[in-house]
């Protein structure tokens, strides 16, 4: 075994694998399991580590590729590592095992020694109450304090919560920060100084006689704020401006070299002196900080991290503090590496370099695993730099690259190399696969930025459980949370039998049942129309729309008034069952309107299956048969953060207070702006290629036309592959007393029978023309000809880069034919009708094309566009006539196949 080793892993090449390989080859090389320290990020990260090792233990020489790479690891035969499984199996059972998360293993760290720093061992761990704790931290500030913080925000013309935002980002960084102490009035002397250099170029333009009434205008200046709104004042030299172009010579390029000299020391005068004023009040706050949440006895995670570093850097002797835990820890094992923060990294450095000194009386390794290109904590604290710099830093450390990829088909896998492979500076590996087939799909999507942005998601899912795809194996990824819960929404008004999950971090107020009654309670309290129309939009009304919500508030507890709310408006849920019980923190009303909105309470899903909804962020670490992968549909927030802290590798180099225009006079800002565009852009890259790689089977792209994320990786529309149907029958569905027969408008056309002889040349595009052919008649309400133009227009819009204009006149035809046919006017005429309708029968789902209702009679109408028939479209029909004759109880159902050739159209009953 390779006792110092990194392994760069790439998604789906088995990291958990090769961490749990390690792990056994260290007891079977007689490592106890508390030397044993694994870290890892995630609680259930930790925990599902622990029942790895626990049942790859039991099962040892079940599985022949755990067994093979622990022979390999090892150097053990098969016979003496079989014989050491009993006892293996018996300490790792009864040790007390040293895997957790970074977080908790520092949080340990200070409840041990805490009475070293003045903290409790029994602190809380929770998040600041914001609110509580700057009201706190003002109340606190003498009047030189609290004046000096009303300058700075007049100075900066920033509100408090902006700067108590750079408090917090300092705070997370702890980065020591040596800051020179500037008068104000140097920054007024050296506007001085900059005017009176600007003023010989103005002198010199208005004194030059081809001059051009534009260039004197461009020197119409008399004050400092004047001079910064010349544009002029921002080129390279001075003839780049095209009106000083018949003035440029020397002298002037010399004043405008000497004016940009000046501007350069006032930028640095000026972002100094916000800098440093800055930090004598950040330093307030940190010492009160400190205090307060002494007095209230709970830490967060930073200020554990923080006061851990505090205790080793000044309170205790670190080599005391290290020697006790090396004592005990012999062996250290990191996951998710990139994820390491740099203050993290600086509290375990020492225990690192300790594994890695090689003592020779002493068995000693150290292992960490990671993927620099799903870094995406960035915005965390996660530094991604440090997996190479530990590795460049420590000779004795081997790094080595898995790329076989065992999670995703081969068509999966070659779209994600041919999307990264090419990128400039990028290092990525090409990925090797091992399964085969897979399919693949890119869809423009134009609706994605309308209203009605998630209509095509919908049908896309429709028509993925019509050619076998289980809706348990499909998740949606998104770019945030509130994509989810909208995503959620949509979803479960299309879909209402599905079962649908989410799993995100959402608080419980945001969801729309919630927000509905907290929107009529405030409603009931203040009078005011704002909430009342702000109800009418949650829960489907029309604008203005009266409600007959007058409840008195002051005879009944919160819990009775939301249960009487959410009963009244027909919106009881999970999340409001939750909300009920959570409410009970609220004595009244009145505390409960102006309180309601720090609720911290996270949205509750009790599905442990269904249909998946999540972010990007939680997808992490993740697998799925079938992703629906969704562009970034708002644009992302601009950094407004004004503090730029540039890095050399993991050493902290320049700390800068943004000031616009800076860039242009100061090549080292100038340089440190460049450096973090460079890392956000690769930060956008990272989140997609964790987006990219999650997908096992089949992998669907809804991009936009427009400003697509997508564009960094040159994605265009494309197809590649076949549909891998799932294996296990669908059990997505409410019991059927909840659902009976809802209408439902579900998406595209039935699913392709695999047997239709039609398909075999050009496949793709009859695929296509089939389901544009399905989504028009879907469209159709009321099947005239009108109805029919308007209908072409929107498949244009949707399927316009799969076909082409004759298609489009084809379907046309097709349809037109149909529309005349006698038979389908008359069974048309007078009907109620349902355009793809989905039913859960025998535990499947299923989708009709058309479904008329006539009295007391169901007519189900199946299209179809092949050029043969098949004796399966007749079992298929004949199974939806089935399942209508039990769901309605009734004898009185006719079923027909609808054939639209390109010639004719032909209706048998079946």
């Amino acid at each position: 075994m390779k006792k110092f080793l990194a392994l760069k892993a790439s998604a789906g090449s088995g990291k958990t694998f090769a961490l749990t390989v390690r792990y056994i080859t260290l007891l079977l090389l007689d490592a106890k399991p508390n030397e044993i320290l694994t870290l890892t990020f995630t609680n259930k990260a930790a925990n599902e580590m622990s029942e790895r090792i626990y049942n790859t233990l039991l099962t040892l020489g079940d599985d022949e590729a755990y067994l093979n790479a622990i022979i390999k690891e090892s150097s053990l035969s098969k016979e003496q590592i079989l014989g050491k499984k009993n006892f293996l199996v018996k300490s790792f059972t009864n040790a007390n095992l040293s895997i957790f998360t970074i977080d908790k293993f520092i949080n340990s760290i200070l409840r041990e020694f805490c009475g070293y720093i003045g903290i409790s061992d029994d602190f809380e761990i929770k998040e600041d109450d914001i609110e509580a704790l700057s009201m706190k931290f003002l109340q606190s500030l003498d009047v030189k304090q609290f004046d000096s913080l009303i300058d700075f925000s007049i100075y900066e013309k920033k509100k408090f919560n902006s700067i108590f935002d750079l408090f917090k980002n300092l705070l997370e960084k702890n980065e020591n920060i040596e800051i020179v102490d500037i008068d104000a009035k140097l920054i007024n002397i050296q506007k001085d100084q900059v005017l009176l250099s600007a003023y010989k170029i103005k002198e010199a333009i208005l004194n030059c006689e081809v001059a051009s009434n534009s260039a004197k205008k461009a020197v119409d200046f008399e004050n400092f704020d004047e001079l910064f709104t010349k544009t002029w004042i921002g080129k390279e030299t001075l003839s780049d401006y095209s009106y000083f172009k018949k003035c440029s010579n020397d002298t002037l390029e010399s004043f405008f070299a000497n004016v940009k000299e000046e501007i350069g020391l006032y930028y640095k005068l000026r972002a100094g002196y916000s800098l440093s004023k800055l930090f004598e009040l950040y330093m307030m706050f940190k010492n009160f900080k400190l205090t307060f949440n002494k007095n209230k006895n709970y830490l967060e995670f930073n200020d554990i991290s923080n006061l851990v570093y505090e205790l080793l850097s000044t309170k205790i002797d670190k080599e005391f503090l290290y020697f006790r835990l090396d004592s005990q820890f012999s062996h250290i094992l990191m996951d998710e590496f990139q994820d390491t923060s740099l203050l993290q990294y600086k509290i375990l450095e020492p225990l690192i370099k300790e594994s890695l000194s090689g003592e020779q009386n002493k068995f000693k390794s150290f292992f960490y695993v990671g993927d620099t290109k799903q870094s995406i904590y960035r915005f965390r604290g996660g530094k991604r730099e440090l997996f190479d710099y530990v590795a460049n830093t420590n000779k004795s450390l081997e790094v080595e690259v898995l790329n076989t990829n065992y999670r995703s088909c081969e068509n999966v896998i070659n779209f994600v190399n041919s999307l990264f492979v090419n990128l400039p500076s990028y290092e990525y590996y090409d990925q090797l696969s091992i399964r085969k087939g897979g399919y693949v799909e890119v869809l423009v999507d134009k609706q994605l930025v309308e209203e009605e942005k998630f209509a095509t998601v919908a049908s896309k899912i429709a028509q993925l459980i019509k050619q076998g795809v289980n809706s348990n194996d499909i998740a949606i990824l998104t770019y945030t949370n509130s994509d989810v819960l909208d995503m959620y929404n949509y979803l479960k008004n299309k879909f209402p039998s599905l079962k649908i999950s989410t799993e995100m971090t959402s608080k419980l107020i945001n969801q729309e049942n919630v927000q509905a009654v907290i929107n009529a309670i405030k409603y009931i309290y203040f009078k005011e129309e704002i909430y009342k129309e702000n109800l009418n939009a949650l829960i489907g009304n029309k604008v203005l729309t009266k409600l007959a919500i007058n409840f008195e508030v002051d005879k009944k507890s919160v819990q009775e008034i939301i249960k009487e709310i959410a009963t009244s408006l027909k919106i009881i849920d999970e999340n409001v069952v939750k909300f009920i019980e959570c409410s009970t923190i609220y004595n009244n009303i009145v505390d409960f309107v102006y309180e309601i909105d720090k609720l911290d309470a996270v949205m509750e899903n009790s599905e442990s299956s269904g249909l998946q909804i999540l972010t990007i962020f939680k997808s992490k670490g993740l697998e799925f048969n079938t992703v629906i992968l969704l562009d970034r549909i708002k644009r992302k927030n601009s950094d407004k953060s004004s503090l730029l802290f540039e890095y050399d590798s993991v050493e902290l180099k320049n700390i800068f207070y943004k000031i616009k225009g800076y860039e242009n006079y100061n090549k080292q800002y100038s340089n440190a702006i460049a450096k973090e565009k460079a890392l956000s852009l690769e930060d956008e890259i990272n989140i997609l290629y964790v987006a990219l790689t999650r997908a096992k089977n089949n992998m669907i792209i809804f991009k936009k036309e427009k400003s697509s994320v997508f564009d960094i990786l040159s994605m265009k529309a494309s197809i590649f592959g076949q549909i891998i149907e799932s294996t296990n029958v669908s059990k997505n569905y409410e019991k059927s007393e909840k659902i009976l027969y809802t209408p439902m408008d579900l998406g595209q056309q039935e699913k392709q029978i695999a047997k239709e002889k039609d398909l075999d040349d050009n496949r793709l595009h009859s695929k296509y023309f089939g389901i544009a052919t399905h989504f028009c008649l879907e469209m159709m309400n009321d099947f005239d000809k009108a109805d029919l133009d308007y209908c072409l227009n929107l498949v244009r819009t949707r399927y316009s880069n799969y076909l082409d204009e004759s298609d489009f006149i084809n379907i046309k035809n097709r349809i037109t034919k149909l529309l005349e046919h006698k038979l389908f006017a008359n069974l048309i005429k007078d009907s109620k009708f349902i355009s793809e309708q989905a039913l859960v029968y025998n535990g499947e789902i299923k989708i009709i094309d058309l479904l008329l209702f006539k009295g007391d009679k169901y007519y189900i109408l199946d299209y179809k566009t092949t050029k043969e028939k098949s004796h399966d479209h007749i079992l298929q029909v004949t199974y939806y006539k089935k399942a209508i004759k039990e769901i309605f109880k009734s004898e009185e159902v006719f079923s027909y196949l609808v054939y639209l050739k390109e010639n004719e159209v032909l209706i048998d009953e079946v």
